[in-house]
């Protein structure tokens, strides 16, 4: 049989594997989507800056238990369609296969690692996706934490002063992936969560962002939108990541679009971008131009129309006869700079 890409690889290595989007928010995608994406039956549903970002967590099949699984952080250029792109999938195929054969869980030597990390399709992700993809992994396989859990959830328990700063992040990210079992932690979070020292909060918003909170924090996590201060409000929109399809969150976000700023309206289309598929894309959209940023304006319409998502939304509001005049225009001036 030939191999013509990524996920025939896998299969045909006799790996079981499991997928991460790392672009956007660190979440997993099934087997079946993959194989479509890689055999460009569907567009790449989380596209950032014209690439597909994920972790490819493989394993031999057969095993008597859960062997460590060998990680691939893949970096592959998307086509105009948004398709994964065939050259890149082959071309990576052929330095793994030159090194491996098809069998790709083999042990590598030293030379080989260095040869493979050599490639342009991997790359590093930052500490706090990979933490993420650990504190899921481990929720997957049913596998204890790391040896940073206990002070994290500790100290968000109960904030100290001083103590935010022994933690380590694995620390968070494995409490935040486990909120659903741990009700106690997740009432502390939502009730302090304002009032975290700022490096505590920033660091929790990252780790929420990649989960889906329970239903319990979405109310008090909802009512910091509105904070006075902006870090508090950015924060509390990451946190709620999760949450983006929920009639509620758009509502509030509703509300808010008026008088959203900037970086406020950025982490919505990277981080909540499901809420803006319906209703809540006109006035997204016409809040962006009412700043007058021609420049922002133009890094947010080429993301949303990059998201097979939001790209339909956008493209159908547009076309209407009635926009709003600041929207006509910066939508015009958009249009008229490609």
């Amino acid at each position: 049989m030939t191999i013509t890409n990524l996920a025939e690889l896998l299969s045909e290595s006799q790996s079981d594997f499991v997928v991460y989007d790392l672009g956007r928010r660190v979440q997993a995608i099934d087997a079946d989507t993959f194989s479509a994406i890689c055999a460009q039956q569907r567009p790449y549903p989380y596209p950032l800056q014209d690439h597909a970002w994920f972790a490819v967590v493989f394993w031999p099949q057969l095993t008597a238990e859960q062997p460590e699984p060998f990680l691939w952080f893949l970096k592959m250029p998307l086509d105009e369609r948004g398709l994964l792109n065939h050259a890149a999938q082959q071309e990576f195929m052929t330095q793994v296969i030159a090194m491996l054969g098809q069998q790709i869980t083999g042990a590598l030597s030293d030379e080989q690692e260095q040869q493979l990390q050599q490639s342009a399709y991997l790359f590093t992700p930052s500490e706090a996706k990979r933490a993420a993809v650990h504190a899921q992994l481990t929720v997957r396989w049913q596998r204890s934490p790391s040896r940073y859990y206990e002070a994290a959830q500790s100290e968000l328990l109960q904030p100290t002063a001083e103590g935010w700063q022994q933690l380590g992040i694995q620390g968070i990210h494995d409490v935040a992936a486990r909120l659903h079992n741990n009700a106690a932690t997740a009432t502390a979070i939502a009730a302090n969560f304002a009032k975290y020292p700022e490096p505590l909060q920033n660091a929790l918003a990252e780790a929420l962002e990649h989960t889906a909170a329970p239903d319990t924090m979405k109310e008090p996590l909802l009512a910091c939108v509105t904070d006075d201060s902006s870090q508090v409000r950015i924060n509390s929109l990451r946190a709620l990541a999760g949450f983006a399809s929920d009639a509620t969150l758009q509502q509030h976000l509703a509300q808010r679009m008026p008088v959203a700023t900037a970086d406020e309206l950025v982490i919505i289309v990277a981080r909540l971008w499901p809420a803006l598929c319906g209703d809540l894309m006109e006035a997204y959209l016409l809040r962006c131009a009412e700043l007058n940023n021609s420049a922002l304006f133009a890094g947010i319409v080429r993301d949303i129309l990059r998201l097979p998502d939001t790209r339909i939304f956008a493209l159908g509001l547009v076309q209407r006869n009635d926009l709003p005049t600041p929207l006509y225009k910066a939508w015009q001036q958009f249009i008229g700079a490609q």
